[in-house]
């Protein structure tokens, strides 16, 4: 066998092991399920195709925690096979559409195929709306090695 034919099986088995070791999900769940989640009609503002891709808004859903505040939860889908970073902040509103005090920003590991839900509660009884931003996370995932970490481009 050549150098070159060697080098290419070698090159080739190693993206193959690559490919393999990229995260993804299976998941299971009840086909009729009892939760009954209270639907958020949305509107939405994509700027950024490939976030999208990773972190695409399925679902958007609002209840009142028992002390009578707003509560948002919202199901994001991570629809590449590798594992992303996300940032997410929730800020809120008033009626008179001033912000209240700003959320931090945090982040969420979203597997491969998987989907994740992130959540806030209001800060007040005063909120009456929230803007959730979301934005690819250069952060480090534990797991990974670094050269497969979440980069920008």
């Amino acid at each position: 066998m050549n150098f070159r034919r060697l080098l290419s099986i070698s090159a080739l088995a190693a993206f193959v092991f690559l490919a393999a070791g990229c995260a993804s999900v299976n998941t299971v769940e009840p086909l009729y399920p009892q939760a009954k989640p209270d639907r958020v009609p949305d509107k939405r503002v994509i700027t950024d195709l490939r976030l999208n891709d990773i972190a695409s808004i399925v679902e958007v859903d609002h209840a009142l925690s028992s002390t009578g505040l707003q509560r948002v939860q919202v199901k994001l889908t991570n629809t590449k096979a590798a594992v992303k970073n996300v940032n997410y902040r929730f800020q809120w509103f008033d009626a008179q559409g001033f912000a209240l005090e700003d959320e931090p920003t945090q982040i969420i590991v979203i597997e491969g195929g998987d989907s994740r839900t992130v959540q806030d509660t209001a800060p007040s009884p005063n909120a009456v709306d929230w803007k959730l931003t979301l934005s690819e996370s250069s952060a480090y995932t534990p797991g990974l090695a670094p050269s497969s970490s979440p980069t920008r481009r």
